[in-house]
């Protein structure tokens, strides 16, 4: 078998659609497609000014285009289409998701929607008492025989407490009138602290017409309940097909802090009453003990907020449905939180970078832990300022957030806009605008077939992991002085990223090895057997407890448990030395040292220091070794062996004989943008890629199979380059603000220079031009565009050979060719920039929506007009690989 060229690894789709046999019968078929495999998207309905027509319009237009489900996130409107609006949840509303999900149906699409509109939780239901709830606490010093007076914080009221030097405290809370304290202090020196609780501290966030109001309590299951009592009302008497999930967005509960139910839970479950803590959680005294009761108030709300978003996955789940739930952004226990849902949901924001993948491993860790298959995320958020983003940023975001375990993408995304909207259309201010009228719409079916064949294959089977790392949740709410920090994917770097649980996930990632995360709860769950760990229906070769501060005595109980039953157990650094929280502080610790004694006649327990390398190899656990080349990848199980999804991140050209981890007798190489295209490698003749820097490739093995495979060639066979230098016609056939007129180039630039017409265009043209080939015509034709701005589809004597969606623009031509002339065609189209552009200077009005209106990558009012013409078009050099 010959090595696999560049050209075949291209960003090129040549068949729109695989023939998919039944998975794995065929052992170089795809498998079959399913809605769910495809890319779904984020759509917004700005006012809900939506209508039947436009609505089937919608779908069926994401339906050819190869995206497979919608999540409907209603939000503020368009100016001018007040009348058009549908109050949330309104008959009227509940009659076009009807409408929605009965054509969604007939479409084979799926459908999720918001339990509400923007977010974070909240709406007209939302009263005080139920509301999202701040905490403010003040102090002061009081002296016995003088008045002391304290203005107290806003807010209701929640306690005030008097210390002395030594004694029990003296409570004031009755003696507060009209927000003042005043009080003749005893004799000696008098440490007061006041506590109170803002409510309704937040508004709803892009809030859609019938969903504005305060936000919910996040640590209230009994706010939860109230608050689904609408849904309750609403869907009564719905007939149609319900949505497939209800989604719940990040937590932006901005300075949400407290709940009614606080001091029950607390003293239930730490053993002892917050308001006696009170100096300690003001900072006041021992700072270890105030670390303890800061800890023990965050690992309170923690389970509160557990105990919401159980009671909203309880309650979708009853009405057959499941839950996507973004956990990020809040102050508990992520993994755990991420695992409430069926599908824990993810997200990248603005950057793609591998330092982030700790991150993104959570949601799939939960994922697996429960042993559920899907993991989505939300996708392209902030990727670049509007109209820029190139489909090159948008296949490396997509790769990233793959490697990091997700396997359902929802593009962000979509907004609806009705067909009278004058162009550019309804639009959403924070968004990557996948849709008809951003620019990537044309040949974005290339781009969804690549993801859906990416996606069938990490959707198959279960993850591949090596090793399972305890999560530390105790050392994070240990950590700093900030009541509550809130773990967020925007500020990682201080939180999660200076842990020791972090270097060790990432020398993991980089030599290889396959992890996964588990919590205590989740490690309650855990079973050994034949010397693994068992989570979820995955095993695991190994449990890391990575240099840990503070750990629970039963969880320590629990490893331990794991090890003397065969599970291999390693300690790198320090063994935990001390319990988390306050309550029977030193009895725990005893509890945690004895244990840790018990540990000493354990041989199948490992101790490892600052590298985790040396413990796993005397595992037998080595990773793959392809990392050091700089390909990055994810592994999978299935029936009779593994998938590889393998991405050069590197720099450099990877070509080569690629070894695996993992044993095999044969493989398939699959390659996701030309699916018609596969390659069988033998164990001894080894599998040869050859993968430029940012390409992709799915490798299938099987343990035990036996295929036949043709050698491989070491080396690609010599090739002739020819050039093809034009003349090129070329005709605007498609886009606006107008067609500029056709024109002739003989050496290819960007149309832009051409005249002011086509440099404010944004749509497509078409290059034309004749070459010539020898008789017999070369038994290989490569054609090789150089660089496009952006998409490309391409035809020869008039035959579509499919579409070029991303960098190397190189296609095979073998099939079309013919001795002598021959006609090429290439269809460009490129971004949607500089129409835009052309708009603001021209002060031509279209960004005319509520609340935020449409801001900038920095949140400040976007204006195009300053903006140079991006490169448009063929840009080349153009030429022919032939042999």
């Amino acid at each position: 078998m010959r090595a696999i060229s560049t050209a075949l690894l291209a960003c090129t789709l040549v068949a729109q659609n695989a023939a998919a046999a039944d998975f794995p019968a065929d052992p170089q078929a795809w498998p079959k497609v399913t809605s769910t495999q495809k890319p779904w998207t984020r759509w917004w309905w700005l006012g809900s000014a939506v209508d039947p027509e436009n609505l089937t319009r919608e779908l069926e237009a994401f339906s050819k285009i190869g995206i497979g489900g919608v999540e409907i996130c209603p939000i503020y409107g368009a100016v001018g289409a007040e009348d058009r609006a549908r109050e949330f949840l309104s008959p009227e509303w509940m009659s076009a998701l009807g409408h929605l999900t009965q054509e969604a149906k007939r479409l084979d699409l799926g459908v999720d929607m918001t339990t509400g509109t923007g977010w974070p939780f909240g709406g007209p239901q939302v009263d005080e008492p139920i509301a999202s709830a701040g905490l403010t606490l003040t102090q002061g010093e009081a002296t016995g025989g003088q008045e002391f007076k304290l203005t107290l914080p806003k807010g209701n009221l929640l306690c005030i407490r008097a210390w002395p030097e030594s004694g029990a405290p003296t409570d004031l809370t009755n003696q507060a009138k009209n927000g003042k304290l005043i009080w003749q202090a005893p004799a000696g020196k008098w440490k007061v602290v006041a506590l109170a609780a803002p409510a309704a501290i937040q508004k709803v966030k892009r809030a859609a017409p019938g969903g504005q109001g305060h936000v919910l309590d996040p640590f209230s299951a009994t706010a939860m309940t109230r608050y689904l009592e609408s849904f309750d009302r609403a869907f009564e008497n719905f007939t149609a097909p319900l949505p497939r999930a209800q989604f719940h967005d990040s937590f932006e509960y901005y300075g949400a802090a407290w709940t009614p139910e606080f001091f029950e839970k607390f003293a239930s479950s730490r053993g002892y009453d917050f308001r006696d803590e009170l100096p300690a959680f003001a900072g006041m005294g021992d700072p270890d003990r105030s670390t303890r009761v800061r800890a023990d108030y965050r690992e309170t709300l923690n389970a509160l907020h557990l105990a919401y978003l159980a009671r909203w996955h309880d309650w979708t789940k009853s009405r057959g449905g499941v839950t996507r739930n973004q956990a990020h952004g809040s102050p508990g226990n992520l993994l755990d939180h991420y695992a409430i849902s069926e599908i824990p949901e993810t997200e990248i924001f603005r950057h793609v970078d591998e330092d982030q993948i700790p991150m993104l491993k959570i949601a799939a860790s939960a994922a697996h832990a429960n042993g559920n298959n899907l993991v989505s995320a939300e996708t392209f958020t902030w990727l670049g300022e509007h109209f820029q983003v190139t489909p090159e940023k948008l296949k490396e975001a997509a790769d990233f957030v793959f490697l990091g375990g997700v396997n359902h993408i929802f593009y962000h995304g979509i907004p609806y806009s009705p067909q009278d909207a004058k162009w550019p259309g309804w639009l959403f201010y924070a968004s990557t605008h996948m849709g008809p009228n951003g620019g990537l719409w044309r040949d974005l079916s290339a781009f969804n077939n690549y993801l859906q064949r990416c996606q069938s294959i990490l959707q198959e089977g279960k993850a591949s992991s090596d090793v399972l790392l305890y999560y530390p949740i105790h050392d994070l709410w240990h950590a700093g002085t900030e009541p509550l920090p809130l773990f967020t994917v925007h500020n990682q770097d201080q939180w999660l990223q200076t842990t020791p649980f972090y270097k060790t996930s990432m020398e993991l990632w980089k030599n290889g090895i396959t992890f996964a995360y588990a919590s205590d709860a989740m490690l309650t769950r855990a079973t050994a057997r034949d010397g693994k760990l068992v989570l979820g229906g995955h095993a695991y070769s190994a449990l890391i407890l990575p240099a840990v501060k503070f750990l629970q005595p039963e969880t320590l109980a629990q490893m331990l448990k794991l090890s003397a039953q065969g599970a291999h157990f390693i300690v790198q650094g320090a063994w935990p030395n001390d319990v988390p929280g306050l309550h029977r502080q030193a009895e725990r610790l005893k509890q945690l040292q004895e244990i840790r004694q018990s540990a000493a006649t354990d041989k199948t327990l490992q101790e490892a220091g600052d590298s985790i390398l040396p413990a796993l190899a005397k595992q037998g656990i080595r990773g793959e070794k392809m990392t050091t080349a700089g390909l990055r990848f994810v592994r999978r199980t299935y029936a009779e062996g593994h998938h590889y999804f393998i991405v050069n991140r590197g720099e450099q050209v990877f070509e080569g004989p690629l070894e695996l981890a993992t044993p095999y007798q044969s493989a398939v190489i699959l390659n996701p943008w030309q699916a018609q295209h596969t390659e069988v490698a033998t164990r001894e003749s080894g599998i040869r890629l050859r993968l430029e820097p940012k390409q992709s490739i799915i490798i299938r093995t099987f343990t035990e199979r036996r295929m036949q495979a043709t050698p491989m060639a070491q080396s690609p066979a010599s090739t002739t380059d020819l050039p093809i230098q034009g003349p090129w016609k070329i005709e605007f056939i498609e886009g606006g603000p107008e067609l500029p007129a056709p024109a002739e180039m003989t050496a290819l630039h960007s149309w832009t220079s051409l005249n002011s017409s086509a440099a404010n265009f944004s749509g497509t043209a078409r290059y034309s031009c004749r070459f010539d080939l020898p008789n017999p015509a070369p038994a290989s034709c490569i054609l090789d565009l150089g660089r496009i701005a952006n998409t490309a589809r391409i035809s020869v004597n008039g035959m579509p050979l499919g579409i070029s969606w991303c960098e190397p623009h190189r296609i095979d031509l073998t099939r079309a060719i013919k001795p002598g002339a021959n006609q090429l065609e290439i269809e460009v189209t490129n971004l949607a920039a500089n129409r835009i552009a052309d708009l603001d200077r021209r002060k031509i009005e279209w960004k005319k929506f509520h609340e935020i209106n449409f801001v900038n990558i920095d949140y400040k009012l976007f204006d195009a007009a300053d903006w140079p013409a991006l490169d448009s078009g063929l840009l080349g050099p153009v030429r022919l690989s032939v042999r």
